[in-house]
C-alpha cells in the first residue's frame, strides 16, 4: 500500500518510514530510496546501526537527513520532489518496505489582466477579443473563470460568433505552469454598464482550493457612423469620424477592432423623399494573433537527445502552421519533433502562421536552438611533396559551448574563425624531417569533453617535368623530317613528267633515236 503526502512548495517536510512494526527493534539498516516512473530506484539516505549518513552524487545530497524516527526530511520542497518515496528496513528477523507518495501544490501569482484599450461596436456580427487574464507560476496548472456582473460565464472553449474563450497552458524550465485565457465575446449594448472579471483558482493540500481574483473593468462600445458632412449630434450610438471632402473615409493602420458597421449620412434638405442619403457597409478585418512558441526565445540541447517544438496560432481564420530553417522547409503542423540531434541542427527555427486564402496575411515566430555536447573534429589528408616546404594544416571543430583549440607543436597558435557552432583554426609549419615522424595533432576541448585526431602526412614524389631543350630540339627534328618528305614528293612527280614527255614524243616518231633504231631492223 502506497501512502500519499501533500506538502507546498518551499516547506521543509519529515516524510514518515511507514513499514510494519516489527516484534523485536532489532533493525541494522534503514534505507530510503526515490523511485522513478519506470520503477528504478536509486538510495538517497541511511540509517546502519545508529550510523546515519547520506549518499553523494544524488539530486538529495545536500538537501536531506534522517531524523531520530528514521524519517527522511527534506528542506525546500520543489515541484520536482513530486515522486515515490521508499523506505526499506532490515533486521535479523527479516525486512519490510513502505513507500510515501509526495504531492506538491504551490500557489500562482495573483492574476494579470490586459483588458481590450480598444472601442467595441455592438454591431459587430462576431466575437471581438475583450480582455485576457493570465495566472503564472502555479502547480498544479491553476484554472481560470470569468465573471459578468458576479455571474459565472459557462464558456466553451470552440470558436463561434458569441463567446468563447482561447486557453493556453505553459510549463515553465521551474516546473511550474502558467495558464492564460482570452475571452472573446459579442458586446451588445446592454453590456455598456457591466463590470467584468476574472478569477484564478487553484488546489491545495487537503482538498481545500484557494481563489484569486482580478480588478473588475468595464467595457467602452460604440457603433460606427461616416459622415460627409459636419458630426451627427442626435444619436449616442453613433461615432463620427473625419472624412475628406469627398466623402472618403481613411481607416489607417487597421486593427481587428476595427470590424463592424460603417454609415455614411449625406445631409441634403432639398432633395427629393425618396432619394436614399444613408447606406450602411459592414467591414471585417481578417486578422492573426501573435504566434505562440514552446519553448521560447533560446533552448539548450544536449547532442543526440530529442527535442519537440510546439507552435499555436489563432486569428479570424484558423491559420496553417509550417516550420523552416533558413530556407529549408523542415514541416507543417503544431508540433515539429527534431530527433537525435546532431551539431547541423542547430540553429533558428521558425513557426510561420498563414492563411493560404488571404494573401499576405501571415505571423511568424523564432527560436534559436543550441546543441552542446562534446566537440567534433574533421581533418583532412594532406599530401607531402617535399620535406622542406611550408604546409597548412586545416582543423574543422563543431561543438558547444565554444572549444578550445590545441596543436601539438611548441607555438602552434593559431587564430580561429567562428561561424555558429563551427570553428576552423589554420595552422602554417615548416615541414621538417622530425615533424613528420612525430606527427600533427588538432585538439579540441570543452566542459563535455575532448577530441583528439592525427593527421595522415602523405609523401608523393614529384613527376619530373620535360627540359624545354630536348623539346626544342625534337620539334626542330619533326620540322626536317616534314621538310625532306616533301622534297621526295616533289623529285618523284618532277621524275614522272619526264618519263611522261618522252614516251609522248616516242610515240609521235619525234624523237632521232627512234628513227635510227627502226632503220637497223
Amino acid at each position: 500500500m502506497v501512502a500519499e503526502m501533500e506538502v507546498v512548495m518551499g516547506q521543509q517536510v519529515p516524510i514518515l518510514c511507514p513499514y510494519t512494526p516489527m516484534e523485536e527493534q532489532d533493525y541494522l539498516l534503514v534505507e530510503w530510496f526515490t523511485m522513478d516512473r519506470n520503477g528504478g530506484q536509486q538510495r538517497v539516505a541511511y540509517n546502519v546501526k545508529g550510523t546515519v549518513g547520506v549518499d553523494r552524487g544524488t539530486e538529495y545530497t545536500d538537501r536531506v537527513h534522517m531524523d531520530s524516527n528514521n524519517s527522511l526530511v527534506i528542506t525546500s520542497i520543489d515541484v520536482s520532489d513530486e515522486k515515490l518515496f521508499s523506505c526499506q528496513v532490515t533486521s535479523n528477523s527479516g525486512s519490510d518496505t513502505g513507500r510515501t507518495q509526495l504531492k506538491v501544490f504551490d500557489p500562482p501569482e495573483p492574476p494579470e489582466l490586459k483588458p481590450n484599450s480598444g472601442t467595441l461596436s455592438v454591431t459587430a456580427d462576431l466575437a471581438l477579443e475583450i480582455a485576457q487574464c493570465t495566472g503564472k507560476n502555479g502547480y498544479p496548472a491553476p484554472t481560470i473563470s470569468w465573471y459578468k456582473d458576479g455571474q459565472f460565464l459557462n464558456i466553451t472553449t470552440e470558436h463561434n460568433k458569441e463567446l468563447y474563450e482561447v486557453v493556453r497552458t505553459v510549463k515553465e524550465a521551474s516546473g511550474l505552469y502558467s495558464r492564460s485565457s482570452i475571452l472573446y465575446m459579442r458586446p451588445k449594448k446592454a453590456d455598456k454598464n457591466s463590470i467584468f472579471q476574472c478569477k484564478v483558482s487553484y488546489k491545495m493540500p487537503k482538498g481545500k482550493v484557494g481563489m484569486e481574483e482580478s480588478e473588475p473593468f468595464n467595457l467602452t462600445l460604440h457603433s460606427l457612423s461616416a459622415s460627409s458632412s459636419p458630426p451627427s449630434q442626435g444619436s449616442d450610438n453613433l461615432l463620427d469620424l473625419p472624412t475628406t471632402t469627398d466623402g472618403i473615409l481613411l481607416l489607417p493602420h487597421v486593427t481587428k477592432a476595427d470590424s463592424g458597421t460603417y454609415r455614411c449620412q449625406v445631409l441634403d434638405f432639398y432633395s427629393p423623399s425618396e432619394v436614399e442619403l444613408e447606406k450602411d457597409v459592414n467591414i471585417f478585418i481578417h486578422y492573426l494573433d501573435p504566434v505562440v512558441l514552446h519553448p521560447t526565445k533560446v533552448v539548450k540541447v544536449n547532442r543526440s537527445e530529442d527535442l519537440q517544438l510546439n507552435c499555436s496560432g489563432s486569428g479570424s481564420n484558423l491559420p496553417t502552421l509550417s516550420w523552416k530553417k533558413g530556407r529549408q522547409q523542415m514541416g507543417s503542423g503544431r508540433t515539429l519533433s527534431l530527433e537525435r540531434l546532431t551539431y547541423p541542427m542547430a540553429g533558428t527555427y521558425i513557426c510561420e502562421a498563414s492563411v493560404p486564402s488571404i494573401s499576405g496575411l501571415k505571423r511568424n515566430e523564432s527560436v534559436q536552438v543550441i546543441v552542446e555536447g562534446k566537440p567534433e573534429v574533421d581533418i583532412q589528408q594532406t599530401i607531402l611533396q617535399d620535406h622542406d616546404q611550408t604546409v597548412k594544416f586545416t582543423c574543422t571543430v563543431l561543438g558547444h559551448p565554444p572549444p578550445e583549440i590545441r596543436w601539438n607543436i611548441p607555438g602552434g597558435e593559431a587564430p580561429v574563425k567562428h561561424s555558429a557552432n563551427k570553428y576552423i583554426s589554420e595552422l602554417l609549419v615548416e615541414l621538417t624531417p622530425k615533424l613528420i615522424q612525430s606527427g600533427v595533432q588538432c585538439t579540441a576541448e570543452n566542459k563535455y569533453g575532448s577530441t583528439r585526431k592525427n593527421f595522415k602526412l602523405k609523401m608523393v614524389t614529384p613527376t619530373p617535368s620535360v627540359s624545354s631543350k630536348p623539346a626544342l630540339e625534337e620539334e626542330q627534328g619533326q620540322t626536317g623530317s616534314t621538310v625532306a618528305v616533301i622534297a621526295v614528293c616533289v623529285c618523284v612527280l618532277l621524275l614522272l613528267l619526264i618519263v611522261g614527255f618522252f614516251y609522248f614524243m616516242q610515240r609521235r616518231g619525234q624523237l632521232p633515236c627512234s628513227r635510227g633504231e627502226k632503220r637497223s631492223l
